[in-house]
């Protein structure tokens, strides 16, 4: 049992009926994400409902049509025991900017104010255009040194996303950031006798966030300009092939080092250790980004290394991608788990044993509530 699974069942003593959760919303790429948790009379966190629905169209195009958006969060309430209408939910990571602001705060001066002045420098549009939040990550005593995560979403897209799940039949309980609902998801997943430093990767269209975890506290987390769409790009100009048939290639060969496909032919065999040697390189500046948030996190934990990376989002998917990165850091790599293991839930023939990191953000949304941390 994990800390953060412990505060909850302390915080649930507290009532003897069954305390449900809100739903975890995600809206991702290609589908619907909703994860549902609550603490049973018997002090027992478990899942009550999840569903994960592909999207009939490409996200814009559904976001921008209400109606559609309401028939298909009306099925997805449909397809489990979901209750409530009550949901916790992220902005699309193309609609939000996300970065870390060392600052100082003079004296007397909130670290609000002295964050808003250090923005209204390094933003060229009107703030005023802008929904801010931040997360502070280091601050203690001292007037200097201080550590924020910013978010900066214009507010014609925020109030666009709040509107399209209100006439979807939601209400929406908060809006968080990405790196909050990894921090409480795998700070839920973490052992309870011992303190962990997880560094989390999710991997995206165009961008990549990495973000690091000290127990239950988020210590990092920073933008890199590395996504699948760049990658597959760059294997389709190598091999001169059109980029869905490197998908295809892709989703039918492991290249993970020393890998060898199943039942196949060494024409197979040869693909995947050709698709290896291709990517190898193409790795080595996110290599390189992983490698400086290492050095950082010692810097930042009395030099108590990261124990282990997590995977998710796109590049997750890929098989062998964790296995090709674990050989290239030399630290344990790991396509996130199936989140809800840690929740007890029974309902994946295999236990739950299998990777789902596309619903890692939606478990992390649907704890907000029950840590006393948020």
């Amino acid at each position: 049992m994990s800390a953060l699974t412990d505060r909850i069942i302390n915080t649930a003593r507290r009532s003897n009926s069954t305390r449900i959760g809100p739903i975890g919303l995600d809206c991702s790429l290609s589908e619907l994400h909703m994860v549902q948790l609550q603490v049973n009379a018997d002090d027992r966190i478990s899942v009550r409902a999840t569903v994960s629905l592909p999207y009939p169209e490409p996200r814009e195009t559904l976001l921008a049509a209400p109606k559609k958006m309401r028939s298909l969060v009306q099925q997805a309430l449909k397809a489990d025991r979901f209750q409530g209408k009550q949901v916790v939910t992220t902005l699309p990571a193309s609609d939000t900017r996300i970065m870390p602001v060392n600052y100082h705060v003079e004296e007397g001066q909130s670290d609000a104010v002295a964050l808003l002045h250090l923005l209204s420098e390094r933003v060229d549009d009107d703030l005023s255009e802008y929904v801010i939040d931040y997360l502070p990550v280091r601050s203690g005593t001292s007037s200097a040194g201080r550590l924020a995560i910013v978010t900066l979403a214009r507010r014609e897209a925020v109030i666009g996303y709040l509107e399209v799940l209100r006439k979807a039949g939601l209400d929406t309980r908060q809006l968080e950031i990405g790196p909050v609902a990894i921090r409480r998801l795998v700070s839920a997943m973490g052992p309870q006798d011992r303190h962990e430093n997880v560094l989390a990767i999710n991997f995206g269209r165009h961008a990549s966030y990495i973000t690091v975890v000290s127990g239950a506290r988020l210590l990092l987390d920073q933008e890199i300009r590395f996504g699948e769409t760049g990658l597959l790009e760059n294997i389709a100009g190598e091999l001169d092939m059109p980029v869905d048939a490197v998908r295809v290639l892709l989703e039918n060969n492991n290249i993970a080092p020393g890998q060898v496909p199943a039942n196949t032919g060494g024409s197979d065999i040869d693909v995947a250790g050709t698709l290896l040697e291709i990517i190898k390189p193409m790795l080595r500046g996110l290599i390189e980004e992983i490698n400086r948030v290492l050095v950082y996190t010692a810097s930042q934990t009395h030099g108590e290394p990261v124990n282990r990376i997590y995977l998710m989002g796109s590049l997750a998917r890929w098989q062998g991608m964790d296995g090709l990165l674990n050989s290239l850091v030399r630290l344990p790599v790991e396509t996130i788990p199936d989140p809800l293991k840690a929740f007890g839930n029974t309902n994946n023939p295999d236990g739950g044993r299998q990777p789902r990191p596309e619903i890692a953000v939606a478990t992390g949304l649907a704890l907000n509530g029950f840590d006393k941390d948020g």
